[in-house]
């Protein structure tokens, strides 16, 4: 897919568990938490206009962002 400026884009993380535990159950056992971070590390937060963060569930979250021109198409 071709993306730039004004283009929006929807990126999807999901934690599958080959444990035998559902990955519900290991999230909570484990205290792992899924979010997305910047490129210097920071965490994202749903306060940031520029994106959605979405998590339907613990195992699950997605990041809706509109690209503007100084991402330079990254």
């Amino acid at each position: 897919t071709e993306i730039s400026a004004g283009s929006s884009v929807t990126l999807s993380c999901q934690l599958y568990s080959y444990a035998g535990d559902s990955c519900d159950d290991w999230i909570s056992s484990e205290g792992i938490q899924l979010f997305w971070v910047n490129q210097a590390g920071v965490k994202l937060t749903i306060s940031d206009f520029r994106y959605q963060i979405s998590a339907p569930g613990h195992c699950i979250i997605t990041l809706t962002t509109t690209l503007l021109n100084e991402d330079d198409n990254r």
